[in-house]
């Protein structure tokens, strides 16, 4: 296994010893991340000043591997970079300005360019899920977004909290996102059921660094942070880890990396060096080597190892690019490579080839072992039952069995034969009757192969001895004879006779104890039953009995409101120029209607 490390250069370690197999010196001096591209030796680097490059692993001809620049892609405002985990060429690109955009680093075409959102913040990184289907992007303010690549819009926006700065997606589940906080708070996020399954806010005592998880233990969930610790968590018990869980080292830690299989780790910190651990044994680091001369490595990955298929596919699109962009022949290795990967795949199944050779042609060649698991599973049968009654009777009259030679041929013989019609079981025979019949089966085998064996040699007794097997083969489907059958049977039934009785009384009792617990085990959950039924009609009242409680509080806030409102209404009108006027011209209308009156009165009386 390989290590890729990132810094002020990029470097190729050896995971066994963090030994640096090669090394390539970025023009500008600085800094880089970068992801390996669908399981191949492809990775695609992002400089926030230089822009994109694609680069590739090689091995020499001595199978010395090497880090060489494929091509330069300038791209501006890119920020964060991630590869597509099923298409071969596609990237995704997350810019300053909060766009992130879908390209073919092989053609250099866009594919696709998902619009920023209003506050135009930068996108910190992105990655892909296992199937192509989403791309998570973490923008600057925390904000999480979900980009479906088939629907070529944004699906929903998470935000856990203000201080998310990384997300990544499982390497074999679709929807599940790691996500570090650099408050050091770690979350895994159910992208389909829209919860966290995992989420555990001091997992850090700082700013949490990288997650990682693989898909060889997809429980499995790594972290590092700048409190100099590496937590190892399982993702389906969502409290704290076991101290064997949580690893210190002397320097903070910047970025991890797990194998594919989950046995091994790797990780980087701000000092520039590279500490690898097992799994099986976390009590101290397998090797630590200073790799980066006092740099920071910004990101660690183990170098895929790709299967048959995918390295036929590469030698035909990107290893056959040079840096300019111009076709590159194709080595001698990579043709008997492609060679070999084409005959593996056309190779024939072995299983045709068994059939081949087990054809009809080839049933004499049945060794003596099938032959003896042949007869020795007919034993337990009654095979005397499934012959014809005149059958039976002839060979009750002719004598009691069949010399060893033909019952051991007709045995051979019948072993390729399909029978039909019921069959008796005596599994209950006893083992001494089995062991014999065992033993006078393989003298029959022995007797049978010396009788084949000399068939070439005296073809008429041979053509003798077929016809006699021949004329005997249905009387001869029991390989064991009839009377040490027959007696075994006898014995075994004499046997077994004062055992039932006693069977059939245990029996009695058993079903009678049953019973028993049936009716108390029923007695036991009416009585639950009942009890439920209390408990749910109290509850009930006292439910009733607090919602009339609460409607009467409500009802009586609401009056006391209503009265506080009329006082207050009155205290205003009484202090209103207009409502004095009008009370004013009330009284005085009152005024002259009295007087109105008086006069009318008066006037009738004077009248009178």
């Amino acid at each position: 296994m390989y290590i890729v490390s990132t810094s002020k250069k990029t470097i190729l370690s050896d995971f066994a010893d963090l030994e640096t197999k090669s090394t390539f010196l970025h023009a500008n001096g600085e800094t880089t991340d970068f992801q390996f591209n669908a399981q191949r030796r492809v990775f695609v680097e992002v400089d926030k000043k230089a822009g994109l490059t694609v680069m590739r692993i090689k091995e020499k001809q001595e199978n010395v591997p090497e880090i060489q620049r494929v091509r330069k892609l300038t791209i501006e405002n890119a920020y964060s970079v991630c590869c597509a985990k099923t298409a071969c060429n596609q990237i995704a690109i997350g810019q300053s300005s909060g766009f992130v955009k879908l390209f073919n680093f092989s053609t250099a075409q866009l594919i696709h360019s998902y619009p920023a959102n209003q506050s135009s913040s930068t996108v910190l990184y992105v990655d892909y899920n296992c199937t192509d289907d989403y791309i998570a992007a973490v923008l600057e303010g925390g904000q999480i977004n979900i980009y479906g690549t088939r629907t070529k819009q944004k699906m929903e926006s998470i935000t856990i909290d203000e201080y998310s700065t990384l997300a990544r997606f499982h390497p074999s589940k679709r929807f599940h996102l790691g996500v570090a906080s650099f408050k050091g708070t770690v979350t895994v996020y159910d992208v389909q059921a829209k919860r966290s399954i995992f989420h555990l806010e001091d997992a850090h005592d700082a700013p949490c660094r990288d997650v990682s998880m693989c898909s060889g233990q997809p429980s499995l969930l790594v972290t590092v942070g700048y409190d100099c610790k590496i937590n190892i968590f399982d993702i389906r018990r969502n409290k704290a880890q076991a101290p064997s869980g949580r690893l210190e080292y002397t320097h903070p830690m910047s970025t991890v990396a797990l194998s594919e299989c989950g046995t091994y780790f790797c990780a980087g910190n701000l000092k520039g060096e590279l500490v690898s651990y097992d799994m099986r044994s976390t009590k101290a680091p397998l090797v630590v080597r200073s790799v980066h001369d006092g740099c920071a490595v910004t990101r660690c990955a183990f170098v895929p190892t790709p299967t048959e298929e995918q390295q036929s596919s590469s030698f035909s699109n990107l290893n056959n690019v040079t840096m300019d962009g111009e076709p590159m022949p194709i080595t001698q290795q990579q043709l008997d490579s492609l060679a070999t990967a084409k005959a593996s795949r056309q190779a024939r199944d072995s299983f045709c080839d068994f059939l081949d050779a087990k054809g009809p042609h080839g049933m004499n060649r049945i060794s003596t072992q099938l032959t003896k698991a042949l007869v020795t599973r007919r034993d337990s049968f009654d095979w005397e039952s499934l012959q014809p009654k005149e059958e039976r009777q002839t060979i009750n009259q002719n004598g009691s069995g069949l010399s060893s030679l033909d019952s051991a041929a007709s045995s051979t013989v019948d072993s390729q034969l399909t029978v039909s019609g019921p069959l008796q079981d005596r599994s209950n025979i006893s083992g001494d009757a089995k062991l014999k019949r065992i033993s006078e089966v393989e003298e029959h085998i022995s007797v049978a192969n010396d009788s084949i064996g000399n068939d070439k040699e005296y073809p008429q007794m041979a053509d003798a001895a077929q016809k006699q097997r021949l004329r005997i083969l249905p009387s001869s489907r029991n390989s064991t004879p009839h009377h040490v059958a027959a007696t075994a049977t006898q014995a075994a039934t004499l046997q077994l006779l004062p055992k039932t009785s006693s069977n059939e009384s245990s029996n009695g009792e058993n079903r009678v104890q049953l019973d028993k617990e049936q009716a108390e085990q029923r007695k036991r959950m009416d009585e639950r039953f009942a009890k439920l039924e209390r408990e749910l009609k109290a509850s009930d009242e006292q439910t009733r009995c607090l919602l009339f409680t609460e409607v009467k509080k409500y009802w009586t806030q609401q009056l006391e409101h209503t009265k506080y409102v009329h006082d207050a209404l009155e205290l205003l009108l009484r202090s209103d120029r207009v409502m004095n006027d009008f009370n004013a011209m009330q009284q005085e209308n009152d005024l002259l209607e009295a007087q109105v009156a008086h006069l009318l009165r008066q006037q009738g009386s004077g009248n009178a």
